[in-house]
């Protein structure tokens, strides 16, 4: 009898493989990563994530030059390095052989794409450095125990890729991408049926489907769906996950994706300043080391966001319409003000507290109570905000777009920008954004520079 050369699920489920490759119908049916043993795979052994960080090597480093294909023609480079890192340590010094952490990675594109997120991607989102950024110690390790986030993160990493390189990887992107869909899927219906402890990894993979939208331009609202689902799953994770530091982590990005989001959709701040106020009060309960990867430089002012757009835009549209600004919502864009203008940089990274302290100022603009139509503007009575617009000219001067903490700065300016009246204020603010979009090659970047232009179109 022939001996068997079914993938490694099959054989370890003792089941039929059709020996289909790159995936045999088995895997693809149950939503298995389909993986092979042959002479350059080793079986894959499950590791505990805590484990994975305490690993210690000293493997020589791969320079990551050789891991980019030289052109879209040239076959997908060879992947053959290993990721296991101990917080604070330079996880470039110990990268070689990822077959060794998941079989799946063996594979050229795959390995790939894994390799691309560990020297980029992971620190395209991240004002962390590599020592300290929790996409490298807190999430590589869980997308090795888990095949729905491994696929989840082999996506945005290749979304990653293609705004900034060829398209030699689009179909290996879009396929990670469809197994994330499936194996969340099967994975929302094991959660239904009382499987509560796989609410924190379901979080984790909406979060992920999310920021690879928002990176590629989402026009159809995916990225909404998915943070929709994020909304009705974490309550549980946090009731459920036995990891303060991996909830800490998912806590941290949704409270940034919400904090933000009055001001991209249509769903009233009252629905989200409630979420945003739980889930900040519970990052800074159970704070952890590696806490900050998007809202460190300053966590207070983040908390006031929605609170703030809401009191601006019913200040508006009063202002708008001719009448007085009732008593309550002034009180209330008083009290706001107060605590916005009162605050005090909150880290003693440089670059940190000057993109804190850009927040602030685009928090002041908000809050500020001069009309915005033609007449105040030949009236001049747009002299604030212009005092505020320059202010945040000078820190970005101050600020080299090469630093970290521009991942975060597409919000501020977009709301700075959309009161800049200068020609030359316009001009730095369209340049800033233009040089972090060819940095980071988020698409929604690009999209921001093309609605203030149109917003300085209409007001030209």
């Amino acid at each position: 009898m022939r001996r068997s050369n079914g993938c490694i699920p099959c054989k370890v489920r003792r089941k039929k493989c059709d020996e289909a490759k790159p995936s045999c119908a088995a895997c693809i049916r149950n939503h298995l990563i389909c993986a092979w043993n042959d002479s350059s795979t080793r079986a894959h052994k499950c590791t505990a994530p805590a484990t994975v960080l305490r690993g210690r090597t000293t493997r020589d480093y791969i320079p990551y030059a050789r891991l980019l294909p030289q052109s879209q023609h040239r076959p997908y480079p060879q992947a053959t390095t290993e990721f296991t890192i101990t917080p604070g340590e330079d996880p470039h010094s110990v990268v070689q052989g990822l077959g060794s952490l998941h079989p799946q990675l063996s594979r050229d594109q795959t390995g790939f794409l894994y390799s691309f997120f560990l020297h980029k991607a992971a620190q395209a989102i991240s004002i962390r450095d590599k020592a300290s950024n929790p996409f490298l110690h807190v999430l590589a390790p869980v997308a090795m125990q888990s095949d729905m986030v491994l696929h989840s993160l082999l996506a945005f990493s290749g979304v990653i890729y293609l705004q900034s390189y060829s398209q030699a990887v689009a179909h290996a992107v879009w396929e990670q991408y469809a197994q994330a869909l499936r194996s969340l899927k099967h994975n929302l219906t094991r959660y239904a049926q009382g499987r509560k402890d796989l609410a924190i990894l379901l979080l984790v993979t909406c979060l992920l489907l999310c920021a690879s939208e928002v990176s590629y331009g989402d026009t159809h609202d995916h990225a909404f769906r998915h943070l929709e689902a994020a909304q009705n799953l974490i309550s549980v994770a946090g009731a459920h996950c036995s990891s303060t530091t991996l909830f800490c982590f998912a806590a941290e990005i949704y409270s940034y994706i919400m904090a933000l989001l009055p001001t991209s959709s249509a769903e009233p701040p009252q629905h989200i300043i409630g979420d945003v106020r739980f889930f900040f009060r519970a990052i800074a309960q159970h704070r952890t080391p590696l806490v900050g990867v998007l809202c460190g430089s300053a966590f207070s002012l983040f908390q006031l966001i929605p609170d703030v757009y809401e009191v601006s835009t019913a200040v508006h549209d009063t202002i708008h319409d001719g009448h007085t600004v009732p008593i309550d919502i002034f009180l209330s864009r008083q009290h706001l003000h107060s605590i916005v203008q009162s605050w005090a940089p909150e880290t003693d990274d440089i670059d940190g507290a000057r993109s804190g302290l850009i927040y602030q100022l685009a928090l002041l603009a908000l809050l500020d109570m001069s009309p915005t139509d033609d007449q105040a503007i030949r009236e001049g009575s747009l002299s604030y905000r212009r005092q505020l617009i320059a202010e945040t000219i000078q820190l970005l001067r101050l600020l080299p777009v090469e630093s970290n903490h521009t991942t975060v700065l597409c919000w501020p300016l977009a709301v700075l920008g959309r009161y800049a009246q200068d020609a030359q204020h316009r001009e730095f603010i369209r340049d800033y954004l233009s040089r972090m979009a060819a940095k980071y090659n988020h698409a929604n970047m690009y999209q921001t520079i093309d609605l203030l232009q149109l917003i300085w179109n209409v007001r030209t």
